[in-house]
């Protein structure tokens, strides 16, 4: 049964999945037809998947144009969730480190094996005023960015195989062999950031128990602060700190 399949004849998965896309949808409401049509449900689905929302506090409704949106209650739920994760609390000390000792942007990236993609869940901003920031909370392709190259680097082939299969479009095989060929030699990835950025970014992947690995600390430093000794530095000092995750997470 196809997982589009499933989620229709679920009705925790329907509602699940509705209020995941409300969740990555920037928008102020949504109204009931509107989001019918974004998640392939009928109206009628829609509309009682939106009432059990509504009753367990995770959504609300205009009283005046009975469009939705997401609650305080949503907010509350996620931020306190997302804050007791079991890799972000033993990580952040190492984090905040790398942040002190670079002083440069670090973020934390953690890695969905499901999704086959990472995303930035925790940064400590440079004590520079000239910064750059990046998004948290996306999904990102494994190709996209050095944390997702960093991780890539350390999962198994047939997982990298199939990575590889669903980013083609934006790596040729050869430039990602590679590239994970420096980055397995060096212990850490370094790329020009995303367009628009004017920066670059380093990244090591750290590890859990079994040596699987959970994600990646990086740096986001701007291209005019940026030269080979920085980058031999900073880097190094990413795969000390992710070392010293992996320990920590591995007792």
């Amino acid at each position: 049964m196809s997982r589009l399949l499933s989620h229709q004849r679920n009705p925790l998965g329907r509602t699940v999945r509705l209020l995941g896309w409300m969740a990555d949808h920037a928008a102020d409401d949504y109204g009931v037809r509107e989001l019918a049509a974004a998640v392939g449900m009928a109206p009628s689905t829609v509309h009682r998947s939106l009432g059990a929302l509504e009753e367990e506090g995770l959504i609300e409704s205009s009283p005046t144009t009975g469009r939705y949106r997401l609650s305080l209650g949503f907010y509350r739920l996620a931020m306190r969730g997302a804050a007791r994760a079991p890799v972000v609390e033993p990580a952040l000390p190492y984090l905040r480190e790398a942040a002190k000792t670079g002083g440069e942007t670090a973020l934390l990236a953690l890695y969905g094996a499901a999704q086959l993609a990472t995303m930035y869940v925790a940064e400590i901003p440079a004590r520079h005023a000239l910064q750059v920031r990046l998004a948290l909370h996306e999904w990102m392709p494994l190709t996209s960015c050095a944390a997702g190259l960093a991780i890539l680097s350390g999962l198994d082939g047939e997982t990298l195989i199939t990575a590889f299969a669903r980013d083609r479009a934006t790596v040729k095989a050869s430039e990602l062999a590679e590239q994970l060929a420096v980055i397995r030699g060096r212990g850490f990835a370094s790329l020009p950031g995303r367009p628009g950025t004017f920066a670059r970014e380093l990244a090591a992947s750290f590890s859990g128990p079994g040596k699987q690995v959970l994600g990646a600390v990086a740096f986001v430093v701007p291209e005019r602060r940026f030269n080979p000794v920085v980058e031999g530095s900073l880097g190094q000092l990413l795969v000390d700190q992710a070392r010293l995750i992996s320990t920590a997470l591995t007792g």
